[in-house]
């Protein structure tokens, strides 16, 4: 193992959504019925925003996509409008079923979808597939593994959406659940360099605002009290009152990935 295999399967065990996973003895369907605003902060916050955009424009109609932790279809919905077949793997039931009636509420017949992790999966499930995408989804011990299955699936291009931090980052995070292993896209990237394969980079920013109570509801797990999030965010001057609600100010940076054969 690399110094950045190691990076990142140090993030997966102490810092990721899998250590709640353990921590809660939760399985990936209770942790997600457990947020169950979670597409309502997604509206909020401008994701997938111009990625999507961007991804879309590399994508010619007719074409066949894996989206790999698919979710609620940030991307698989849209995609699926000019895609002959889009394949939306996720592990959590829950997330499919909102999936699907997205589909049918969009006419949408040519997704299938596969509650698995992408290492349970095998490759006659995916096969003839021209793109794979896997955005926030690589929350896997084994990253060359899970990164080398892409490579081999795909014709024609890959897809990886993660974050980009920054001198900037938000502080939120850290005082929530103190100060913890970090890691961001450059990880990947040299990850996938040590493997033989140089992918161009997009980074892309959002600036937004979040209504204070899904903030309670994102942090739910968090070792901090609703009133000690609220008076730290009211201290960094980040909250603001709009109509009958309190808001509070959100920074986050995107990278994209993307390998096109």
């Amino acid at each position: 193992m690399s110094q950045w295999t190691d990076n990142w399967r140090d993030f997966v065990r102490e810092t990721s959504y899998k250590r709640h996973l353990k921590d809660e003895a939760l399985s990936n369907d209770q942790f997600w019925r457990s947020f169950e605003v979670y597409d309502l902060v997604l509206q909020h916050s401008g994701y997938p925003g111009e990625i999507l955009q961007k991804i879309s424009s590399f994508i010619p109609p007719g074409s066949t996509l894996l989206d790999i932790g698919a979710g609620t279809g940030a991307f698989a919905i849209p995609l699926s409008g000019k895609t002959k077949r889009t394949i939306a793997i996720d592990p959590s039931h829950y997330h499919l079923e909102i999936l699907s009636e997205k589909a049918a509420r969009e006419g949408l017949t040519n997704m299938t979808l596969i509650e698995k992790e992408w290492s349970a999966v095998s490759p006659s499930e995916v096969s003839g597939v021209d793109y794979s995408l896997a955005a926030y989804s690589l929350f896997d011990e084994d990253i060359e593994r899970f990164l080398q299955k892409m490579l081999d699936v795909s014709k024609k291009g890959i897809f990886i959406v993660f974050r980009a931090e920054d001198e900037s980052a938000d502080t939120l995070s850290d005082f929530a659940y103190g100060k913890r292993t970090s890691t961001d896209y450059s990880c990947l990237c040299h990850i996938l360099k040590d493997m033989g394969h140089n992918f161009k980079v997009m980074l892309f920013k959002r600036e937004y605002l979040l209504p204070l109570d899904l903030v309670y509801k994102q942090f739910r797990f968090c070792r901090r009290e609703p009133k000690e999030l609220a008076d730290y965010l009211q201290a960094a001057g980040r909250l603001q009152e709009k109509g009958d609600k309190t808001w509070a100010k959100f920074s986050a940076r995107d990278a994209l990935l993307y390998m096109i054969r």
